[in-house]
């Protein structure tokens, strides 16, 4: 600061930095848990679409939308041009891995669609999750692209598709513990608290991007 004194920290700082510790240990147990499942046999058919779509939607996405969170302190001492480098890379890592994973999955079911939920919802999420990443590259570009598409709405459109894909992404992660059979003999109980920590997940990296919403909507209507 330009006083040379920091900030007293307040106690919301406080709680977004728990939630965000928390956020984390819930982002690691499930992505450990699943590349476990999933690595200690043959890698491929589900098995394989089941560790890209977690490694790429749970772990990296999650990871990249927490890059603007107050709360993060893997981020928080870098500028927000850094941050934004951090949350491309992220976001197409992760959307890339999600999307070649949903692919397989398509590739082996001929094209068609299975009737669960799980198949329904990751199909919506990995249609979703194509468009957000268009629409990111275009935000990205936002500032070239200012005479024909105004930057705010664009980044706005953006926000919206990446969180609309992520929670679809999630909730198709949270049936697909019950769905799928790789994770038969994992235990119903064991089962049911990776649906939960899901949830939580779920809950705890939305907070920055309804953060962000609640903001630029707060600047269009001004």
């Amino acid at each position: 600061m330009s006083d040379g004194k920091s900030k007293p920290t307040s106690v919301l700082q406080h709680i977004e930095s728990a939630l965000y510790v928390i956020n984390q240990l819930c982002i690691g147990f499930v992505t450990i848990w699943v590349s476990w499942t999933c690595l200690r046999q043959d890698l491929s058919g589900i098995r394989l679409h089941a560790w890209l779509v977690t490694f790429g939607f749970v772990f990296l996405m999650a990871e990249g939308m927490m890059c603007f969170y107050d709360g993060s302190w893997l981020t928080v001492r870098y500028s927000r041009k850094y941050k934004t480098a951090f949350h491309v890379v992220l976001q197409i890592l992760g959307g890339g891995m999600g999307v070649a994973g949903c692919l397989i999955q398509l590739i082996r079911d001929d094209w068609s669609i299975s009737v669960t939920l799980h198949a329904r919802l990751g199909f919506a999420a990995f249609v979703l999750c194509l468009i957000s990443l268009l629409s990111g590259l275009v935000a990205f570009l936002a500032r070239c692209l200012s005479r024909t598409i105004s930057p705010l709405v664009n980044k706005t459109f953006h926000v919206v598709l990446s969180f609309a894909a992520f929670v679809i992404a999630m909730m198709a992660q949270f049936y697909g513990y019950t769905q799928t059979g790789i994770f038969r003999g994992q235990g119903q109980d064991f089962v049911v608290l990776m649906q939960v920590v899901t949830m939580v997940l779920m809950v705890l990296t939305s907070i920055g991007a309804i953060k962000s919403l609640y903001q630029k909507i707060g600047s269009l209507a001004s």
